[in-house]
């Protein structure tokens, strides 16, 4: 009896993709008195961490952010335009901001305290444009990461949608291996 052997293809590797927090501004402004949206600026300095798994090299052309806090968008920017080698990493400095960003009095509030406490819990979302192969596909970096005094800035690890390799994530490490 022949058993029918199927090869996933594990050539085309996703990239791996981490944020560090640098800096955070304008969370702690205060909420209005009569109840009425509240704006805040706020400015965010963060570095996209990109490690490329492939064997060559993997280019972005541009790339979108946004900061959110609690399901709402409280910053965005743009990345540049970067190429990591084959099996190299990259550091990709990234700039959000937003000026007067009306938010709900209890959002404001709460961000506020947060704020105050030393731990401010945000999303940052990224949206890169692949400039290597010519067809501007999309890849899609979600984080979670932690503003403020109470807890350092680390590396947090991202999790990454996009239309290639879905397989090696939870491929075994010595099948990653050999196609290395």
């Amino acid at each position: 009896m022949i058993i029918p052997l199927f090869v996933i293809p594990l050539r085309d590797l996703p990239p791996k993709f981490s944020v560090q927090l640098a800096g955070a501004t304008g969370l702690d402004a205060p909420a209005p008195h009569d109840g009425a949206a509240a704006p805040i600026s706020t400015a965010f300095n963060f570095t996209l961490h990109a490690a490329n798994r492939r064997q060559g090299d993997r280019c972005y052309r541009r790339g979108e952010a946004v900061v959110r806090y609690s399901g709402y968008t409280i910053a965005s920017g743009r990345t540049r335009a970067f190429c990591v080698g084959g099996k190299e990493a990259r550091d990709v400095p990234v700039v959000a901001w937003a000026d007067g960003v009306g938010l709900p009095r209890p959002i404001h509030e709460r961000v506020a305290a947060d704020w105050r406490a030393g731990a401010v819990e945000l999303e940052v979302d990224v949206r890169l444009f692949r400039g290597d192969d010519g067809s501007a596909r999309p890849t899609w970096v979600s984080c979670k990461v932690t503003a403020g005094e109470a807890k350092p800035p680390s590396v947090t690890p991202c999790k990454v949608f996009a239309l290639q390799g879905w397989a090696s994530d939870f491929a075994p490490a010595w099948i990653n291996a050999v196609i290395s």
